[in-house]
């Protein structure tokens, strides 16, 4: 049960990145998000309600036909969370070693060294744990507006059969 609802929050993750890159390719103006759950995913950004099925639609069907690279995203929480806790970690052992304010340009080097790498281990971690591309089975149920403002927010209900 657990391994089923993992897996949904994952194929529905593949399939919020392909949306997102899919919107981004059409032109839509960033900021531009997502969440996703078991049931589907929340796009927030400044793209019509049109634009938003249309691009989910076309992400589904792209990463169907098996364009995989879809469901990795540079901009991913994966990514981010692991500059922050790479980075951290060899701070803080860099700090650790004597007086901080003399290791203090190699903490902050290693700070950024730690940006640098997250993104090949960030896409790394989706690859293998935060994103599952194989979409057999997934269709897209319904997509509606929740909230219109300057930034709207919308939901993408999926279901597998």
């Amino acid at each position: 049960m657990a391994s089923s609802l993992l897996n949904s929050v994952r194929r529905n993750h593949a399939l919020e990145h392909g949306t997102v890159t899919t919107l981004l390719e059409a032109g839509a103006r960033t900021p531009l998000g997502g969440y996703s759950t078991s049931g589907g995913f929340f796009i927030l950004g400044r793209a019509s309600l049109e634009e938003v099925r249309a691009a989910a639609q076309e992400a589904l069907t792209s990463l169907q036909g098996g364009r995989k690279e879809l469901a990795i995203s540079p901009h991913c929480g994966t990514n981010l969370a692991t500059a922050a806790l790479l980075g951290g970690l060899l701070a803080r052992a860099i700090l650790a070693r004597g007086r901080w304010f003399v290791r203090l340009p190699l903490a902050l080097a290693a700070i950024v060294g730690a940006g640098i790498l997250s993104r090949p281990i960030g896409n790394a971690l989706q690859r293998r744990f935060t994103t599952l591309s194989e979409l057999d089975g997934v269709e897209i149920t319904r997509v509606r507006r929740l909230w219109a403002g300057g930034l709207s927010l919308y939901r993408v209900s999926t279901s597998t059969r």
